[in-house]
């Protein structure tokens, strides 16, 4: 759904995004069975040195803690709970303002930005000073580039570790 969400921003239609989809989905999933296995040759999954999720690290320790109740966590941690709800329902309130709504950082980015681990906030957070920047720059070639220029960093970035997983798997 967020393919054809994504698909009417740019001025896509259903019937266009459904073809790409029937094409791209048996392309990514012989790409999937190339790649998964050169990376896993490569680095290894989970354990000390081994790819991991960040995000799903962080989802089972908050499941492994709903299993032992909130009496497990020490009472400075409630608190910050509490304190957390609170201004992230400040901060949804805010957002739908029209007044100052525009200056209310988003409670969802927010809550993105303390799951993933900071090397992956980073790098986003300098792309979009720089993004800003080069919008106030240049408004118009930001606004023709700055979508193809952030996709061909992102692919780039797979792109590279696939080519240093690449001959791992076949040495």
């Amino acid at each position: 759904m967020q393919d054809y969400r994504a698909g009417k921003i740019v001025g896509s239609t259903n019937r266009n995004l459904t073809i790409l989809q029937l094409i791209g989905v048996p392309i990514g999933a012989a790409a999937v069975a190339i790649a998964y296995p050169a990376v896993r040759a490569k680095y290894g999954i989970g354990g000390q040195g081994g790819l991991t999720s960040p995000i799903s690290v962080k989802w089972a320790g908050f499941a492994e803690l709903l299993s032992r109740g909130f009496g497990a966590l020490p009472q400075s941690a409630l608190w910050a709970l509490l304190v957390g709800l609170v201004a992230g329902a400040i901060l949804t309130i805010l957002e739908t303002s029209k007044r100052v709504g525009r200056f209310v950082p988003s409670p969802t980015a927010i809550g993105l930005g303390m799951l993933i681990p900071a090397y992956a906030v980073i790098p986003m957070v300098v792309g979009g000073v720089g993004q800003f920047a080069w919008k106030r720059l240049a408004p118009k070639a930001e606004a023709t580039y700055a979508i193809p220029l952030a996709s061909g960093f992102i692919t780039g970035e797979a792109l590279v570790l696939l080519g240093l997983a690449l001959p791992a798997a076949f040495h």
